[in-house]
């Protein structure tokens, strides 16, 4: 199968393109290059099967007005790119793959995949828009699938990488009171989840891609502090926050608790349930690697 990846070369994609490869798809990568260039972008997608929409630029950045405008092109206006060049390709993809965010949901509420409690927050704003030009590709015939993620967890990028850097000069700290809700999936399911969607006939609509456990943002730096033998000291003042992420640092403030309901009502075993196993694996594996060098 012919498989168009964009954002190949983001944390995520560069993972899911290996494992496609692996199981014995033939990958397109599609980089920032090709959308500045529609002739590119149009060769890059002709002939694929399916089409995969990873692009957006991290969250967790300091957010100014010029930095709130490159989340939206990376995510809304590249989409809108990918569907024009869709649409008029000959012979178009059999489906249409797009992630986006349960930051879409209200703050501190639980939400299965079918919940309309939409936040307020320009990243909850920012998602919901980004969902409805991604269904769009419904419009053209293509069978369209998205996927909103939690916190991804894994080495070599994300979060997980941030936070190694934090503990390991003694800065392990709480964001706030540590009460709001973390919801997090392994990168393992990520990549087993993205690829049971292109397999699967009728794997299509919305879907909550997290792990079922879930978690507060305390919890969660608590286990990974103890996994890396490195001390939580403090809580870390909403104010300061805002002075280093600016309006971004609601992604560390507020959450909400989010259940995959559709994903296990259809069969999917995580492969990681639980925070402390999952955390377990990653570290240890990098600490392995180190070791073997």
């Amino acid at each position: 199968m012919r498989i168009a990846v964009c954002g190949a070369n983001g944390f995520i994609g560069t993972q899911l393109s290996q494992a496609l490869v692996l199981s014995g798809h033939e990958v397109v990568r599609v980089g920032r290059e090709h959308f500045k260039n529609p002739h590119s972008l149009s060769c890059s997608l002709e002939g694929c099967d399916v089409v995969v929409n990873l692009c957006g630029a991290p969250i967790l950045k300091k957010w100014d007005e010029i930095y709130k405008h490159e989340l939206y092109v990376s995510r809304i206006e590249t989409t809108k790119k990918l569907l024009k060049e869709i649409a008029d390709l000959e012979k178009k993809p059999r489906q249409f793959i797009s992630v986006s965010a349960v930051g879409i949901y209200e703050e501190d509420k639980v939400h299965e995949d079918d919940s309309t409690q939409y936040g307020t927050s320009y990243l909850a704003l920012l998602a919901k828009e980004w969902e409805q030009q991604a269904s769009k590709a419904e419009q053209l015939g293509l069978k369209t699938t998205i996927l909103r993620l939690g916190v991804v967890l894994g080495n070599n990028g994300g979060l997980v990488e941030e936070l190694k850097l934090v503990f390991k000069i003694g800065l392990g700290a709480v964001p706030s009171d540590g009460k709001q809700p973390f919801s997090w999936v392994h990168i393992d399911d990520v990549l087993s989840v993205f690829q049971k969607a292109i397999l699967t006939e009728n794997m299509s609509g919305i879907y909550n891609l997290v792990a079922p456990e879930n978690v507060t943002m305390k919890t969660f730096m608590q286990i990974f502090g103890r996994i890396i033998g490195k001390p939580v000291w403090f809580h870390v003042p909403e104010a300061i926050l805002k002075i280093r992420y600016g309006e971004g640092a609601q992604s560390l403030l507020k959450g909400a608790f989010v259940i995959p309901r559709k994903l296990e009502g259809e069969g999917y075993v995580f492969k990681y349930n639980n925070l402390d196993s999952a955390l377990k694996v990653i570290l240890n594996n990098q600490r392995n690697v180190r070791a073997r060098k």
